[in-house]
């Protein structure tokens, strides 16, 4: 299921996850608007940002732990059947992640396993997904990973530095250190520069159909320029 939801972020739909890259290339090749792929979107007058992150190394989780696994199952449940702030108030999302996963935890535990769930699941996480696709293994880096309060409740992280060492914050080890912006007028030229680095459209979405619409899009950009130059 983590793999199902990955893949669906990846292309766009919506989810609980949110990709993030350690790769600074790729970063500033996303914030000059080369994820667009419309070529018309690329360059819409506005600014781009690149967040730097930092997260603790214990709030990163392999994509095969409990937490990641029992997140990427939320839309299973429905919304009046998630209270993680009650006892046994996961027994629903329990049930729907072991059908999937025979070993995972008992909500029976409440003491133990079952209570840092009910925990852990009100938090945001950092995880590395499992690289199989070649669009994630060309991108890349982690995903965050968003949990919920009762009723699926949004958790509105801050990911500031207060909240960095709270552990009852939902952004517990994980903050924003600092960004940078890309002016508008600079995001077309970066975009040729990052070209030379292997930064194309075309490589960081490979699939056949992505390739042959940056193709034209750059044949059009070269006619547009020869039209120009007349």
């Amino acid at each position: 299921m983590v793999e199902r939801v990955a893949r669906m972020q990846h292309y766009l739909l919506p989810t609980r996850f949110c990709d993030m890259s350690t790769n600074v290339l790729l970063s500033t090749h996303f914030a000059c608007g080369g994820g667009e792929k419309c070529a018309e979107k690329r360059d819409n007058g506005r600014d781009g940002f690149i967040r730097v992150m930092k997260v603790k190394g214990d709030r990163i989780k392999s994509f095969t732990s409990d937490i990641i696994i029992a997140i990427s199952h939320l839309p299973l449940v429905t919304s009046e059947n998630v209270k993680p702030s009650q006892e046994r108030g996961l027994g629903y999302l329990a049930y729907e992640v072991k059908n999937n996963r025979p070993g995972f935890l008992s909500e029976d535990d409440d003491k133990g396993i079952g209570k840092q769930l009910r925990d852990e699941i009100q938090h945001v996480w950092a995880f590395k997904p499992m690289m199989n696709s070649r669009r994630i293994r060309r991108q890349g880096g982690l995903f965050l990973a968003f949990g919920c309060g009762d009723n699926k409740k949004s958790l509105e992280p801050t990911f500031s530095p207060f909240d960095y060492d709270n552990p009852s914050a939902p952004s517990y080890g994980i903050k924003q250190v600092g960004y940078i912006r890309i002016a508008a007028e600079a995001k077309k030229n970066i975009r040729k520069q990052l070209r030379y680095f292997g930064m194309e459209a075309e490589s960081v979405y490979p699939e056949l159909s992505n390739v042959c619409e940056e193709l034209d899009n750059r044949f059009m950009e070269i006619k547009s320029k020869e039209e120009e130059s007349k």
